[in-house]
């Protein structure tokens, strides 16, 4: 591999890691959204029963892609934390509010309403957080000479806003699709939700996507250069595909292909932003051969990473397949 392909290589390891902490936590995260909502005290009780072999397992991703970014791309640490303090800070509270609400629910007798209630506000706060991070990141970040030069809420846009709502309706989708895998018995409201929330998610990230390209120049040259059309089009058939067929599997109530599509689309998704921002790390302006560290620096962390990705993995599968329909109970 000669060093000009390191650069490549490691965003598209970056890639990897968030989008399986997206999607892993991220159902995590879902199902928190869904003690928000008015149920009863068994029923809830059942949510954190789910989500609680899992959390640990899944968070793992978040810390290794953060580690794998402040030493392949430096500089985005520098700009972007500058630039997205307060989103950060939100994810922040929001997941230790989210692990030290569950610790207390499972310890204590009296307060397990409040401690549920807070352990839902946890998974709220994390995931706007998570949303104002990438609605504050496709918006642009305004910068000279390599540093961060706008001011502590410049992530506060129109596309941040759409990004982040339809990030929330996203993991409640997630949520439910656990959920819908986990359940022996889904009824049909179950089956209703995943339908209304995946629409709304579909309007919600569509509308940022029209917004987007008044924001950030990026995106609008994107899907006008022929290198990239056929790409992009192709990812908004493949997603219009799989809605299609998550609607037939709704409507025939098909438990194992729902949640399977649900993932298949966030996927999809996901893989649309990268194409419609490779190779900038920092949009519109750092690339991620201006942000990369030195050769031998992301030579060596190949080395660290290689093992520990698929160790990783394997734990996440092992405890999926370990905690796989534990119960019978209905959503």
């Amino acid at each position: 591999m000669t060093t000009a392909w390191l650069p490549i290589v490691w965003f598209c390891i970056i890639g990897l890691e968030v989008v399986l902490y997206m999607l892993l936590d991220g159902t995590n995260l879902g199902v928190g959204l869904l003690s928000l909502l008015p149920q009863s005290d068994k029923r809830r009780l059942v949510l954190m029963h789910v989500f609680g072999p899992m959390w640990d397992a899944n968070e793992t991703w978040l810390l290794i892609a953060a580690a794998t970014t402040y030493g392949a791309f430096p500089i985005v640490f520098s700009v972007a934390l500058n630039a997205l303090y307060i989103p950060a800070m939100t994810l922040g509270a929001g997941l230790i509010l989210r692990v030290a609400s569950y610790e207390f629910y499972a310890h204590t007798q009296r307060t397990k309403h409040l401690w549920a209630t807070l352990f839902g506000i946890g998974s709220l706060l994390a995931t706007i957080g998570l949303g104002l991070l990438l609605g504050g990141l496709l918006s642009g970040i305004r910068m000279t000479r390599g540093h961060f030069s706008g001011g502590p809420f410049d992530w506060a846009t129109l596309v941040t806003f759409l990004i982040t709502t339809g990030i929330v309706t996203g993991f409640v989708v997630l949520g439910y699709a656990h959920m819908v895998r986990q359940s022996k018995i889904v009824s049909k409201k179950g089956f209703e939700r995943i339908l209304l929330y995946s629409i709304l998610t579909f309007a919600l990230l569509a509308s940022a996507t029209a917004v987007v390209p008044n924001t950030n120049y990026l995106f609008l040259s994107r899907w006008s250069d022929p290198r990239y059309m056929p790409i992009l089009w192709s990812v908004v058939g493949l997603i219009a595909a799989s809605t299609a067929l998550l609607v037939y599997a709704i409507h025939k109530r098909d438990t194992a292909l729902v949640p399977w599509l649900c993932n298949t689309i966030f996927i999809i998704g996901f893989f649309g932003i990268v194409v419609g921002t490779f190779p900038y790390i920092l949009p519109p302006n750092i690339t991620i051969f201006d942000a990369a560290s030195s050769p031998t620096t992301q030579t060596f962390m190949l080395w660290g990473i290689g093992p520990i990705l698929p160790i990783v993995l394997v734990y996440n599968y092992y405890i999926s397949r370990l905690f796989r329909d534990d119960d019978s109970y209905e959503i």
